[in-house]
């Protein structure tokens, strides 16, 4: 940019000069960002008028045109407190007898109330089995839950708790919960119907089958494994013990050995963890853990977390808190190190200890004493192997049963029949009841049904059984005339809004003499002045545009035309009733003669729904006809072109072309302007100059002749 000299010498107002020396030449450059300008609105009008036909077409046009539309049937009870009933567009029209022998339900468990043990408040989800059982409990009753999902057993060891039985019933897809303020158990099948009857059994495991239980657990490292994996592998065990599945089955012996891995890497990593942190401890807090050490606070005070100020200015608590986080530091970064993760994958490999780094010293880990862990990854699987085949084995020999546990719950034996409420000596309902699941038993048209829910599928219909009858019903069939009639309705209703939005916008008043705002214009207006001036531009933006023209003419032209009907006959849409307004300034809406929201035609006779009552087969043949035209139309005119994207109604390409076009020629202009604008200040700067050395030669000339 040149140097501005703004009338230093002339006393010239420069600015004012260039500014006005520019006028002419930014006018052309305003003019573009005018054009620009109303581009956009153009754009925005477009877009929202091609959304409005669009979804037009896809939802109202779309569903008008198909038969089914007018194939809608209505479905009346006799006795709507008993069977309710909906018809599809495949049901017969008639009267069915139908008599309900029994609805269905599903299996409904709620138990007895809990006793809570001595010395509690109440059972919680946490209670232990064994404390419900007191001094009755005896290690090795085990609980079968069989559902529909499959089956699942339970060993209940001392530390079994109510909310493990729980999360057992819900494995298996029952609906099961404690409820701690009832002290009861809730248990139910997900779904109605026979096929969901489940059962509750426990027996006692004997001392062989204990010991395989534990033993197989105890080979997979099941302590070891996260709750998700604890259920995946009681899943594989109960399988072992159902003989759905063995050992040798493809996949199962992988699946295990996969879960041991993962218990290995838990076991052998924490293993190290514990014998880092130990050593530490060992260092820097006294054998209790409650005092720190020289040691301790000098590698504090080292680590500089804190001074030896703060750190002596601590409670003997704190001293405590401030080692044992800079422990959890320095056993973190040890176990990163590689000297210690190649410990760990040696160990879960051989059940070995190794000698690590530490702080720069190499620290010897003895060997795991845990049985899991000390010995290496192939002897734990191939015991994996032995223990698996000896708990099928010891399993396959059965149990006694033993109501011990299940009584102690509340629940005792479960068969998937009915029982009723247990009464005490009070004459108190208290006991354990069981509502039998049951499928549901209909009489239709004198043939016996059933179905697992009490919503019943037949011939079209949908039958919703209420309640058990002791006599027959009648369901009758008819064609849903209202209905249709409310669907013409609503197409005709959609079809006006959007022809009367492309007529207001294409007869709108012409806009000639506002022309887009500038800057400077905007600044002497008010907020409000300057929306209602560009309303009044933007509203005259498709006015006689040839594109929203040929749309208009689509829409009105269709629904004008005749259709010849497979009887040879022609009919249009006037032959329904259906009918433009002799108000032409309405530009083609149509109206429904007789309907009662109609405010021109209300009072006249309702051809429409005459015909749909008289002969509803030629009312759908000449609107399915029609309105297919106007679909087949208006998906020719959204069809992809080089003006035009597809499911587009307008130029929306040529327009992107055009705007783009614009944003060069403004960039173009913006730097021209600059250039000239420059030249002028540089002309002025020069003349400034040159008016500054004459009067310099002056001021000397007038000192020389003094």
């Amino acid at each position: 940019m040149a140097i501005r000299m703004t009338g230093m010498i002339s006393n010239l107002d420069t600015d004012a000069i260039v500014k006005a020396l520019m006028t002419g030449q930014t006018a052309k450059k305003t003019k573009i960002e005018a054009n620009k300008q109303k581009l956009e609105w153009k754009q925005e009008l477009w877009s929202d008028m091609n959304t409005k036909i669009y979804n037009f077409y896809k939802s109202s046009l779309s569903k008008i045109k198909m038969q089914s539309t007018y194939q809608t049937k209505t479905a009346t009870s006799s006795d709507s407190s008993k069977v309710t009933a909906t018809a599809g567009a495949n049901a017969t029209a008639g009267a069915y007898r139908v008599k309900v022998n029994s609805t269905a339900s599903a299996q409904y468990v709620t138990s007895a109330k809990l006793i809570a043990p001595s010395g509690s408040d109440g059972v919680t989800s946490s209670t232990k089995l064994k404390d419900l059982v007191d001094s009755d409990f005896t290690e090795g009753t085990q609980i079968k839950i069989a559902a529909k999902d499959g089956t699942t057993y339970l060993y209940v060891d001392e530390n079994t708790t109510v909310g493990d039985f729980v999360a057992s019933a819900n494995s298996v897809g029952l609906n099961a919960s404690f409820d701690a303020t009832q002290q009861r158990f809730f248990i139910g099948s997900k779904d109605s119907g026979e096929a969901q009857k489940f059962t509750i059994t426990s027996t006692q495991l004997n001392e062989a089958q204990q010991e395989a239980v534990k033993n197989l657990k105890a080979a997979v490292g099941y302590d070891h494994l996260s709750s998700s994996d604890k259920t995946a592998v009681s899943k594989l065990i109960d399988g072992l013990q159902s003989g759905e599945i063995s050992y040798s089955d493809d996949g199962v012996a992988d699946q295990l050995k996969n879960y041991m891995s993962k218990a290995a890497d838990t076991a052998v990593t924490n293993y190290y963890k514990d014998q880092i942190s130990s050593r530490y401890k060992g260092q820097y807090l006294n054998a209790e853990g409650d005092v720190v050490t020289p040691a301790g606070r000098t590698a504090v005070i080292d680590s500089g977390a804190k001074t030896e100020e703060e750190f002596d200015n601590l409670s003997p608590e704190d001293q405590v808190k401030a080692v044992e986080s800079l422990i959890s530091s320095k056993v973190s970064t040890a176990m990163s190190d590689s000297s210690v993760t190649d410990a760990i994958n040696a160990t879960k490999e051989t059940g070995a200890g190794d000698v690590v780094t530490v702080d720069g010293v190499n620290v010897s880990i003895a060997a795991p004493s845990d049985t899991f862990l000390s010995s290496g990854r192939a002897a734990r699987e191939s015991k994996l192997e032995t223990l698996a085949n000896d708990y099928n084995a010891a399993m396959a020999t059965g149990a006694n049963a033993d109501n011990t546990v299940l009584n102690a719950m509340g629940l005792g034996q479960i068969d998937g029949t009915a029982k009723a409420e247990q009464v005490d000596a009070n004459g108190n309902k208290s006991g354990m009841v069981v509502v039998a699941a049951s499928d549901a038993s209909v009489t239709f048209n004198g043939a016996t049904l059933t179905s697992s829910n009490s919503i019943l599928n037949v011939n079209g219909l949908t039958l919703n059984l209420l309640e058990k009858t002791d006599s027959e019903l009648t369901i009758t069939v008819a064609k849903d005339t209202s209905a249709v009639y409310d669907s013409i309705k609503d197409f005709l209703s959609e079809y006006n809004s959007i022809l009367k939005s492309m007529n207001t916008s294409y007869s709108a008043a012409s806009a000639k003499g506002y022309n887009v705002l500038t800057e400077d214009q905007k600044e002497a207006m008010s907020e409000k002045e300057i929306e209602n001036w560009n309303n009044k531009i933007k509203s005259s933006l498709l006015r006689r545009d040839d594109t929203l023209n040929g749309l208009i003419s689509t829409f009105r032209n269709n629904m004008m035309n005749s259709y010849t009907a497979s009887n040879g006959k022609k009919y249009s849409l006037g032959s329904l009733g259906i009918t433009t307004s002799t108000d032409y300034k309405e530009g083609g809406l149509l109206h429904i003669k007789g309907d009662e929201d109609d405010d021109v035609y209300m009072d006249e006779e309702n051809t429409l729904k005459k015909m749909l009552d008289d002969d509803p087969d030629l009312v759908m043949e000449i609107l399915t006809g029609v309105t297919n035209n106007l679909y087949e139309d208006l998906r020719k005119k959204m069809s992809s072109t080089k003006y035009s994207s597809a499911f587009t109604f307008y130029n929306d390409k040529q327009m992107t072309t055009q705007m783009d076009t614009y944003k060069k020629d403004i960039s173009t202009w913006e730097k021209k302007l600059a250039t000239l604008e420059d030249r002028y200040y540089s002309q002025f700067t020069a003349m400034e100059k040159t008016l500054a050395n004459l009067q310099s030669q002056q001021s000397s000339l007038a000192g020389f002749f003094g």
